[in-house]
Parts: structure tokens; C-alpha cells; sequence
């Protein structure tokens, strides 16, 4: 494969509390054939002067800077469209790699593979909740709670991968993008991410990618994802409560269940798995509806949701079985509380 270009693209907003130890980390790369590419999304902080400031000591690094503000997945997309490398290597600005990262993430591959994922550690705030805490030290799934172990780079085929998105829908057993490596020549079949997803757009993205190329996955601790506060992340689901609890469920399964990308994963499904995925859409698109009627903010935008995927339009009132289900599993839900 020769020493392929990767670009490694961080999409920055007002990012200015970690962003030194970001980039830092990305031109501490021991690979050297790099290009940092770094898209300001209108941040208002002091981000800017930082990018330009190593920039002045780097020449691998670009900077480019949104006219208007385009959200976090609109600024996802526009990364990868300016990316000159053969691999696409997101760093989100809070998170940092070790100096190793790509170069381990590379000697990992093969000339199958099309996406590469690496073990991520978490960083978490010293006051953060306990709840939270718990969460992501016990509850987070990862490849290896799935069954995924080994000491040397595995591959995970397409039909592995699709049992565990029917095993752990709408939960991301994958990565957050700073794990996450992948070959610019899939975007041209695979697409971009879905900028009508709030939060979960990356899971969606390596899943769609996934699902038909399998995953490499490297079970090296090479990446540090921070949540904070302040982080988008946090901030995501503290701003969009209705579209991450339930705008951004019932659109990645409705994909997972109807869009063309997903044929193979749905080929590779047992009949059990598939009516298990397709009851978690239905009663979730119902759960949504109801949900929205109380707010007309959330009505609207469930709408426009619904004139864009036809089936969450067809089956947003909920048949008497879907009910009688939503009311068992609320009811476990409070069990559970």
C-alpha cells in the first residue's frame, strides 16, 4: 500500500480548552505522511488564534473557516470533502491520540480493508455524576464485551457487525469518530454523514460502512475521548433532549430497515433479529409522536421527519399491539428506575 495520505480532519467550535493538547497530539504523529485539516465552524472563543498560531509552526496544517456556521455534522461532512488523504482520520477537539495512533492503526490493515477502528479510553470530569461515571466506566459497549477478543488486529465481517447492531440498536459499540479511521474512496459509495441526526451520525456513518466492508479493529488503547460539560457531546444532549431520545432512533433504524445501503446488513440478519429491530422501530416511531404532541417545536420537526422517511409517516399512530407493547415496556422502564 505504500505510505498512503491520511488526513487527519478536526472540526473545531469553540473549542479553545483542549484544543492545544488536540492538535499537539496530531503533530506528535509518528506516521509522516499527514495533512491536518482543520475547519472552523464560526467559533467565537480564541480557537482561532490558536489554529493559526500552530500553523505558523507546522506547514502540514490548513485551516479553513466556515462562512456560516454549519453544526456538527454538517462540519463532519464539509471535513471530508476538503481532505486530500487516502484515509480520513477524525480528531475531535477535545479528544487527543497517542504519537503512535495512525501508525499502528495502519500497520493493523490489510488491502480489504475500508474502515479501521481502534480501542478508545474515556476521559472523564472529576465532577461529573456518579450516574454518568457508571456509565461510561460499565455500561458503554464495546467490542470486547461483545465478544471481540484478541491481543493482534481482527477482522470483524459484515455479518458479525450486523448481529451486533441488532443486538445493541441505537447504541454505539463501534466508537466516537476519534477512533474511527476510514478510506476516502468509500465516501463515493457510502455517502456522507446524515445531517438530520443530532448526535448519533457517526455511529450511523461506520455502521453503514460496516456493515458492508466488515471493521478492522485494533485492540490498542490509542485514543482519548473527553466528556465534559462543556463537551458537544454533553452539550448535545442537554440542548436536543427530544431529537437524541427519539428523533435520532427511529431515523437510524428506519435506515437500517428500508435505506438501499443497508441491504447486505439486513441480508446477513436472522428472521429474529429483523422482527426484533423492526418492533423497536415501530413502537419507538409511536413513542415519538405522542411524545411531540406535548410540544410543538418537537411536533414540528417529528413531521418534517416523517414527510422525509415515508415509513416512520405510515407508522406513526401506532397500531393497538404497538400500544399495548409501549405500555409494558414504560412500565419495565419504572420497574427499573
Amino acid at each position: 500500500m505504500g505510505d498512503p495520505l491520511v488526513s487527519i480532519c478536526i472540526p473545531t467550535y469553540n473549542g479553545q480548552e483542549f484544543l492545544e493538547e488536540c492538535l499537539q497530539s496530531a503533530i506528535n504523529q509518528t506516521y509522516p505522511n499527514i495533512e491536518i485539516v482543520i475547519v472552523d465552524d464560526c467559533s467565537a472563543d480564541d480557537t482561532s488564534n490558536i489554529i493559526v498560531k500552530y500553523a505558523a509552526r507546522d506547514t502540514r496544517i490548513k485551516i479553513f473557516h466556515n462562512e456560516k456556521n454549519l453544526g456538527l455534522v454538517g462540519n463532519f461532512n464539509r471535513c471530508i470533502q476538503i481532505a486530500q488523504g487516502d484515509w480520513i482520520k477524525f480528531l475531535l477537539q477535545d479528544d487527543y491520540l497517542t504519537d503512535n495512533c495512525i501508525e499502528t492503526m495502519l500497520a493493523g490493515i490489510s488491502e480489504q480493508d475500508r474502515i479501521v477502528v481502534c480501542k478508545r479510553t474515556f476521559l472523564l470530569d472529576e465532577d461529573m455524576s456518579e450516574d454518568k461515571k457508571r456509565y461510561y466506566e460499565t455500561e458503554v459497549v464495546t467490542f470486547e464485551k461483545l465478544g471481540i477478543i484478541s491481543k493482534t488486529p481482527v477482522f470483524i465481517n459484515p455479518k458479525q457487525v450486523a448481529g451486533m447492531a441488532a443486538g445493541n440498536i441505537c447504541m454505539n459499540f463501534i466508537g466516537e469518530p476519534t477512533s474511527v479511521m476510514f478510506g476516502k474512496e468509500i465516501v463515493n459509495k457510502m455517502g456522507h454523514f446524515n445531517k438530520d441526526l443530532a448526535q448519533i451520525c457517526d455511529l450511523e456513518y461506520f455502521l453503514r460502512i460496516g456493515s458492508t466492508y466488515g471493521i478492522k479493529y485494533i485492540p490498542s488503547e490509542l485514543s482519548y475521548f473527553r466528556i465534559h460539560e462543556q463537551s458537544t457531546t454533553s452539550s448535545n444532549v442537554n440542548a436536543k433532549f427530544y431529537l437524541l431520545a427519539h428523533i435520532d432512533p427511529i431515523i437510524t433504524t428506519h435506515q437500517l430497515l428500508f435505506a438501499k445501503c443497508y441491504s447486505i446488513l439486513r441480508d446477513n440478519l436472522s428472521f429474529l433479529q429483523k422482527i426484533k429491530l423492526k418492533m423497536y422501530f415501530l413502537v419507538h416511531v409511536y413513542e415519538s409522536y405522542i411524545t411531540a404532541q406535548a410540544d410543538k417545536t418537537s411536533l414540528n420537526k417529528f413531521e418534517a421527519v416523517a414527510e422525509k422517511y415515508p415509513q416512520i409517516k405510515q407508522y406513526k399512530n401506532g397500531s393497538l399491539f404497538i400500544k399495548i407493547l409501549l405500555k409494558l415496556i414504560k412500565a419495565k422502564r419504572k420497574s427499573v428506575n
